[in-house]
């Protein structure tokens, strides 16, 4: 099957995958609310299972980490790393799922970028997770 097989629901847009990590996860969606609130999604496929045949959690938690990362970089306006993510699984999503997460930042420091955020199947939640993320300040070069 290829992305076309899932197409995402109204309103969401693709999601433009830059990192080299992330792409074998297939197609993504995503779109912004008027509050802040990051939204991804994705339809979950045979290739995000594990041997239960339901999606891994390291799928889930690295659809999180990226979800509360994207929060991050759009409250801080510049690179922000992860030195935390704290995750907790709720349930489980099977193949053909729409899978949603939404994350929103909690508090903006000088230095840090705290988010949290959660990933559903409906109203049924799979995933909370809470995250620290280092804001990345760009380096002078020395002469």
């Amino acid at each position: 099957m290829n992305d076309t097989d899932f197409p995402a629901e109204p309103g969401w847009e693709i999601y433009e995958n830059t990192s080299p990590f992330s792409a074998p996860f297939g197609r993504m969606y995503q779109k912004f609310e008027p509050d802040g609130t990051c939204k991804r999604a994705f339809r979950a496929k045979v290739e995000h299972t594990n041997g239960l045949g339901i999606v891994h959690g390291g799928m889930l938690a690295s659809f999180m980490d990226a979800l509360l990362g994207t929060a991050a970089l759009r409250a801080c306006r510049t690179r922000a790393l992860t030195t935390s993510l704290t995750t907790e699984y709720l349930s489980i999503a099977r193949p053909g799922n729409w899978i949603e997460g939404s994350s929103r930042v909690t508090n903006l420091t000088a230095s840090e970028v705290y988010v949290e955020g959660a990933a559903c199947v409906g109203a049924r939640q799979l995933i909370k997770a809470q995250g620290v993320f280092r804001i990345m300040r760009a380096r002078k070069r020395r002469s």
